[in-house]
């Protein structure tokens, strides 16, 4: 693929990266995808099943209500401590509120175990005091706590009564207790908060009835462990464990002990993982692979989630994951839809290739730097190709020709508007000689196309446009227009690269402004006047187009002109300035004066009767003599087909008017076009007649084709006439008509009939000038 192409879809795939990362972010910070977060982590706990330490035993000590049931549980605790202190527990906690029953020597005894055991004793409670976690949870009465050790057996759920994460210190602002999970642990583990591994097996830990205690098999179960007693039923709102539904909340803490016996439980947020993965979408996003192998990276980048997820279930590391999966669910979705728009919206239906929709958008959104140039391909006589071809095979033809153009490489980015334009951007700094590259590439592309059997011929010219200040569109437009320049027999390839001159020919705001100048009338005309050279009797004037805008002033035609040609508005242009010619030449008629008006039209306007048509309904709408009339044909050397185009002026003559060659001499097409089109005069180009006393060439050109035009039976007109050495010069030469500033500048027609009235009375007015 070109160097520039591939970046701007690297650049395009980079963005969508950091456009998924953005809504990844909001997605972690606002939580929204929690329950995702809590699907992983529920599955994480079913992918493994490790077996707890064994150093943790929990016993079930049943509590009551009431004061008879308070007797009952006070009476059985003191004697489940006896029980546990006999077999050799190593530490006891005792995780369920003790509270005075009323009978002072059952409590009494009870207080006295505890205090017997105050070294390996430790007691629970709740320091939280929110609705959810703290509301009518019963506290251990200060009669037994005083003189023991308190832990806290806080912990805080989700919605749906899962317990993520429990910090390893709670407090209430006046207090901080340690978590009880932290002291079963001996306190190894995270710090702060410690995510519980729910992939160790609950129904592993050693579990008992306190009223089973006692047994020699159950004594060496607690010897030289850690024993939880815990409140048997539900004293606590509930709480689930993945995989073992709802279950004593001594539990939780047992596992976040054991899963920190493990060396598990670190909690890896949001921010690391979003980073990690998103660090390697970017590489694979602005990774510069063919499709296929980047579509293996982007497998490879699910796989790596997939094994993070793994991993770290087996590690017992709670990870977040769900902004990592809207990181690859967002990227997915974008380079879906740009997928669609490109099949769709943003790709030619026929090639199969990017339209120019696709370019104009690409350029905007990746401006290329003065480093770039923009090629368009123009592929003359495309519609007399298709006339012979299915659909079928135009479509391989348009593949062809973008397969050349891309120099054999199947990955470049070339673009076709579904026209006759190719475009293609190019890293124009790698080519020392760009011109040459290019034209080089013209002639590979240019080569005879076989499309089912069948040898068909390409005629392409080539514009660039190397500027550095403009948009990406604007250069665009004036690529296109540069290919329109060129001209297959001597200037193939067209480069634009003056950014000036160049931004302003091509402003796009003119295009508005020259639509109103149009809808309202707003462009006028100047006649410039052109004298008989051997009498110095003005006979005639060239209709000159002229618009003055309200904001810019007069605006050159050379500009004006072009932008209606890119635009589509050349005809209406034409018929305007050729209504306002022959309304000038009727009013110099009712003044006594019959002078020749002509008129420019371009010679692209030639490719079929349209201007035909338009001229004749201008005669029938203005009643001039059409004998009167000239055509001056411009830009000869833009016919690409003359057969069509002497049909369509024979047509014109045929109605009484004559055809005049503008600019003769300058292209190398002229010569041709004299020969094949039915002329009544040619203009001699300025260029020549302005050096005729400098240039010994140029006096010797224009002499040959005064000479070339009486002998065919033309008219000559020599333009630029600047003083009377010239005009004296031009008239020896046997040259017949001259105009230029030495006879008269343009002038508005009120202006040229009191001329044309003064001259009546004057002769040669033009033939002494000094």
């Amino acid at each position: 693929m070109l160097p520039l192409a591939r970046n701007l879809i690297a650049s395009e795939r980079l963005r969508h990266a950091a456009i998924a990362v953005g809504i990844a972010v909001l997605v972690a910070v606002t939580t929204i995808l929690r329950p995702l977060d809590i699907t992983v982590w529920s599955l994480q706990a079913k992918l493994f099943d490790h077996r707890p330490s064994g150093e943790i035993v929990f016993v079930e000590a049943e509590r009551g209500a009431g004061a008879d049931a308070l007797v009952t549980a006070n009476r059985r605790l003191a004697g489940t401590l006896e029980a546990v202190d006999a077999a050799g527990a190593a530490r006891i906690f005792i995780d369920l509120p003790i509270q005075r029953s009323g009978d002072d020597a059952v409590d009494e005894r009870l207080r006295g175990e505890l205090l017997r055991l105050r070294d390996m004793t430790v007691l629970t409670r709740s320091l939280r005091t929110d609705f959810l976690n703290g509301r009518g949870v019963a506290e251990t009465d200060p009669f037994f706590a005083r003189g023991l050790r308190m832990v806290s057996n806080d912990y805080k759920t989700d919605f749906l009564g899962y317990v993520w994460g429990i910090d390893a210190v709670h407090g209430d602002g006046r207090r901080t207790l340690p978590a009880l999970w932290t002291e079963l642990a001996g306190n190894s583990g995270p710090k702060a908060e410690l995510a519980p591994d729910y992939a160790v097996n609950v129904e592993a830990i050693p579990s008992f009835e306190a009223e089973n205690l006692g047994t020699d098999a159950l004594s060496a179960s607690i010897r030289d462990r850690a024993v939880v007693l815990g409140q048997a039923g539900q004293s606590r709102r509930v709480v689930k464990i993945p995989g073992s539904g709802v279950v004593n909340p001594s539990l939780v803490h047992i596992v976040a002990a054991e899963t920190a016996l493990r060396g598990g439980g670190q909690p890896v947020n949001w921010p690391w993982t979003t980073a990690f993965f998103g660090l390697l979408l970017a590489l694979a996003a602005s990774a510069s692979v063919r499709a296929r192998r980047r579509r293996l990276l982007y497998g490879l980048l699910v796989v790596s989630l997939v094994a993070t997820v793994v991993v770290t279930a087996a590690s017992g590391v709670r990870a977040i994951f769900a902004s990592s999966i809207a990181l690859f669910i967002v990227y997915a979705c974008l380079r879906l839809i740009v997928r669609f728009k490109r099949r769709h919206l943003l790709v030619e239906p026929r090639s199969k290739l990017p339209n120019f929709v696709a370019l104009r958008r690409d350029l905007s959104d990746d401006p290329p730097d003065g480093a770039a140039a923009i090629v368009v391909a123009k592929i003359a006589r495309l519609d007399a190709v298709f006339a012979t071809l299915t659909p079928a095979d135009q479509g391989r033809y348009l593949r062809q020709l973008a397969s050349r153009l891309a120099l054999g490489d199947p990955e470049a980015r070339i673009y076709y508007d579904g026209g006759k334009y190719f475009a293609l951007i190019l890293a124009a700094a790698k080519y020392e000689d760009l011109q040459g590259h290019l034209e080089g590439l013209r002639a590979i592309a240019s080569q005879s196309v076989t499309v089912s059997d069948r040898v068909l011929d390409v005629s392409m010219t080539i514009g660039v446009d190397r500027s550095a200040e403009k948009s990406g569109p604007s250069r665009l437009s004036s690529a296109i227009a540069a290919a329109d320049q060129a001209r297959e027999a001597y200037r193939p390839v067209f480069i634009i690269s003056d950014t000036v001159d160049d931004a302003e020919e091509w402003d796009y705001s003119l295009q508005a402004r020259l639509e109103s100048a149009l809808s309202q009338d707003r462009i006028s005309i100047k006649l410039q006047p052109q004298a008989d050279l051997r009498t110095g009797q003005i006979i005639g004037a060239e209709a000159l187009a002229r618009w003055v805008d309200e904001e810019r002033g007069e605006i050159p035609p050379a500009r004006f002109i072009l932008q209606c040609e890119r635009v589509g508005r050349l005809d209406e242009l034409t018929k305007r300035i050729l209504m306002k010619s022959l309304s000038a030449a009727e009013t110099l008629r009712q003044a006594g004066h019959t002078p020749r008006i002509s008129v420019n039209v371009s010679a692209i306007q030639f490719v079929d009767t349209r201007i035909a048509e338009l001229i004749e309904r201008c005669l029938a709408v203005r009643p001039a003599d059409p004998s009167r009339l000239t055509i001056e044909l411009t830009e000869t050397a833009r016919i690409e087909d003359f057969s069509s185009a002497r049909s369509v002026i024979e047509e014109i003559k045929a109605l009484g008017v004559s055809f005049s060659m503008d600019d003769f001499g300058v292209a190398s097409a002229n010569l041709e076009a004299m020969f094949e089109l039915p002329f009544d005069e040619i203009k001699i180009d300025q260029l020549f007649v302005q050096r005729i006393h400098s240039s010994p060439m140029a006096r010797a050109i224009v002499a040959n084709v005064s000479r070339l035009a009486r002998e065919t039976g033309l008219t000559s007109v020599a333009e630029g006439i600047e003083d009377q050495q010239t005009f004296t010069a031009l008239r020896e030469m046997g040259v017949d008509i001259g105009q230029g500033y030495h006879i008269a500048r343009p002038i508005v027609l009120s202006e040229l009939e009191k001329t044309l009235s003064l001259q009546k009375d004057a002769i040669a007015p033009f033939e002494n000038r000094g």
